[in-house]
């Protein structure tokens, strides 16, 4: 069965929000070296359009978090290519910041490599969702119920190419109502 959803935030939305996301991060860091490490591979999309918004330079890293079979429980993670990250400003992105206890974790890991200082970026955050403390410092989009899909994220390993960030319909599931047919419905029937 084909992968049914309903498009949340346009291409143009998530441009909107990476560009202002990308001013603020050049105004918290006017010195110093700037990485933005995405967390793979659901912020992959995000460190792309991020690093390009930015606009001073920035270096772009990969990390692999290793989990052991539970979501929340981590093993360990690496990067893709080695680096120093002592004295550097890091921004850590993520997909969806949910429970924050793979979050909380690297954070506590990373913290140890000396970093200058170190802040969490993903497309959407849910705070309702947390089990821990930590709080995204760079938000594209508040919290969003259901299963998303699109913008690096996907849904059984579908969805992620998709360019604009999408909630996805269960079975039976009727469309989501847009707010124009909400009005349209609500608008009492003239004879």
């Amino acid at each position: 069965m084909a992968l049914a959803f309903d498009e949340r935030y346009g291409p143009a939305d998530i441009a909107r929000r990476v560009t202002d996301v990308g001013r603020r991060i050049a105004h918290d860091y006017p010195n110093g070296p700037i990485v933005l490490i995405a967390i793979l591979k659901g912020a992959g999309f995000f460190v792309a359009d991020l690093a390009r918004a930015v606009p001073r330079p920035v270096r772009c890293e990969y990390i692999d978090v290793l989990r052991d079979g539970d979501a929340e429980k981590v093993v360990n993670y690496h990067f893709l290519a080695p680096f120093d990250v002592k004295d550097a400003h890091l921004i850590v992105l993520k997909d969806v910041i949910r429970s924050g206890i793979v979050e909380g974790w690297l954070l506590s890991q990373l913290r140890e490599e000396n970093p200058r200082s170190l802040r969490f970026a993903c497309v959407v955050d849910r705070p309702q969702e947390r089990k821990s403390s930590l709080l995204a410092d760079y938000v594209l989009f508040p919290s969003e119920e259901g299963v998303l899909v699109g913008y690096g994220m996907e849904y059984q390993r579908e969805g992620g190419n998709l360019p604009f960030i999408a909630q996805v319909r269960t079975e039976g599931e009727s469309p989501f109502e847009t707010s124009g047919e909400i009005a349209r419905r609500a608008r009492p029937r003239t004879a």
